[in-house]
């Protein structure tokens, strides 16, 4: 497989911080060595990268936007050259650029799914959001429900529908969010489900693959348990190891339409014993393992 590694270490903190110190330190873990060593083709990675008046701008959400558009141009070149993308993200509003990538990556946009594994559902808006974190909400940019511009300095032009987003894993919703996945008829699928590769595991994903031009699987690292991997995410109780992890990132990656995957929130600045590292890179090559 081509695989082309896409970082991008920018979050509303700035660069390097908290998760997004993560991509780097994945990559001096020798990640690209570890997937060329399995037969991958990986070229050198690529690395989102604002200049200094860019970082300067007022404003983190602001901040957010520009580095996530750089990430969608990453991320388009990437697929019109016919590689696997994989994305090292500071956080989940790093799904925007990874969307907004495969959509423009086609003359006329193209129809993008949406697997997004997460402890939390990220579905909240700036109006049912409990403590205003931008972090919280970007699957409801993504899906057209709040901050249309930010969506569109993504370069995700057309807004997800409801039938082309499906949740997997979640363990830690605020009640509103909760009520709004309901009433959009959101499919999800349980943490049990993901552990066990179950039938409807498989069905999610097969009718995603089926509707869609490209599927992307978005993994937030808070999905690992925070007993295992303390350094990933904003831990809450539960969730799987780094093996459960990649068999279930493994079987999704199956399906042809699977364009992309990310792993995202790794807080290696607080990762002092490198436990976390240790899962994250056993779920990366248990799912990249060739067949």
């Amino acid at each position: 497989m081509k695989i082309q590694v896409v970082a991008l270490p920018y979050n509303v903190e700035g660069k390097g911080k908290a998760g997004a110190s993560g991509p780097a330190a994945l990559l001096d873990a020798g990640l690209v060595d570890r997937l060329r060593e399995r037969g991958h083709e990986v070229p050198e990675p690529l690395t989102v990268s604002l200049s200094p008046e860019e970082e300067a701008q007022y404003g983190g959400w602001n901040r957010v936007g520009l580095a996530g558009g750089r990430l969608a141009e990453l991320v388009a070149r990437a697929t019109e050259e016919r590689s696997f993308v994989l994305g090292l993200l500071a956080d989940c509003n790093g799904v925007l650029g990874v969307l907004g990538g495969l959509q423009s990556s086609s003359p006329g946009g193209r129809r993008v799914g949406l697997v997004y594994v997460d402890a939390h559902g990220d579905y909240n808006t700036p109006e049912t959001s409990l403590s205003g974190m931008l972090g919280g909400m970007p699957v409801a940019v993504a899906a057209g429900k709040c901050l249309h511009r930010l969506r569109r300095q993504n370069h995700l032009e057309q807004p997800l529908r409801a039938q082309d987003i499906v949740m997997m894993g979640l363990r830690d919703l605020d009640l509103l969010e909760r009520e709004a996945i309901v009433e959009d008829r959101v499919v999800t699928v349980t943490e049990q489900d993901l552990i066990s590769c179950s039938p409807a595991m498989h069905r999610a994903i097969e009718s995603l693959s089926l509707r869609e031009d490209a599927v992307y699987v978005h993994v937030d690292l808070d999905i690992l348990d925070p007993g295992v991997a303390p350094a990933a995410g904003l831990p809450s109780p539960g969730g799987l190891d780094g093996q459960q992890l990649g068999r279930a990132v493994k079987a999704m990656m199956e399906y042809p339409d699977v364009s992309a995957l990310s792993l995202v929130s790794y807080r290696a600045d607080a990762d002092r014993r490198g436990r976390t590292l240790d899962q994250v890179m056993t779920a990366i090559m248990l799912a990249f393992e060739a067949k």
